[in-house]
């Protein structure tokens, strides 16, 4: 009876670092993309402002990514995928979480172009 206690106590706790890994994954995602919306420059300012900011986040909170956040930018919208790396303790849980988040960019206009 011990070792099932113990293996469902190991799958509990595995299945609570993916879903805050997972949690990381969407914050950072949703930071990296409100981060790119407001730029107004050129699309490779707006990716690196959006990457830094994905990357910033999943640091602050104690995880690591598996690669750069890619990010896609339009006129109209702003999407960047990021993917964080899952802490495993049991071999067939996903080694990885990916999430990604689509804003949409801000428009600026002046007074008098309303």
């Amino acid at each position: 009876m011990t070792p099932v206690i113990i293996l469902l106590l190991v799958i509990a706790i595995q299945a609570g670092l993916y879903f805050h890994t997972s949690s990381i994954a969407g914050a950072a995602a949703a930071e990296g993309a409100a981060a790119a919306s407001v730029v107004r420059s050129s699309r490779e300012v707006t990716a690196w402002r959006g990457q830094q900011a994905a990357q910033n986040l999943v640091i602050e909170a104690g995880g690591l990514t598996t690669s750069a956040a890619v990010v896609a930018v339009n006129t109209e919208t702003v999407a960047i995928t990021v993917e964080v790396r899952v802490p495993r303790i049991i071999p067939f849980f996903p080694s990885s979480v990916r999430r990604t988040v689509i804003e949409p960019r801000e428009r600026f206009t002046t007074e008098l172009a309303r």
